[in-house]
């Protein structure tokens, strides 16, 4: 599964349990995201990889550690609709959640990004593994 294919099904996941902010990509553009959503929104990107060696002989096949980040932005911090309930339960609807092909998602970390003029953003990261096979049809 291609890091895009992961990216969307860890989006309609989140789409799924929470119909009540918004939920997406990443902007391309990051400093001009504006939180116009009453309630917040879960913004999904990939942070990169791990590889392992390869073991096998005549071709190269690893395991590949892949981490996501989810930012949660919210108007709040400890209230219901707060960062806090969201990272717990974004924990909560992505730990064990398989997308096709890989591995469980697993929490790594989760942390303070920033506070802005009563915005609130935190990062959660997910990790998963995928296996990367050397395409010998080239």
């Amino acid at each position: 599964m291609s890091i895009r294919d992961i990216e969307n099904s860890i989006i309609e996941q989140l789409k799924t349990s929470f119909p009540e902010v918004l939920v997406q990509g990443f902007p391309d553009k990051p400093s001009g995201f504006i939180l116009l959503h009453p309630i917040g929104a879960l913004l999904v990107h990939y942070q990169g990889s791990n590889y392992t060696n390869s073991s096998a002989l005549g071709f190269i096949s690893q395991d590949n550690k892949k981490e996501f980040a989810i930012t949660v932005v919210t108007r709040n911090l400890r209230f219901n609709d707060g960062a806090y309930e969201y990272i717990d339960n974004v924990k909560s609807v992505l730990t064990g959640f398989q997308p096709d092909g890989c591995s469980m998602l697993k929490p790594v970390k989760d942390y303070f990004i920033s506070e802005n003029s009563g915005i609130w953003q935190y990062g959660i990261n997910f990790s998963l593994n995928t296996t990367n096979v050397q395409d010998l049809e080239i």
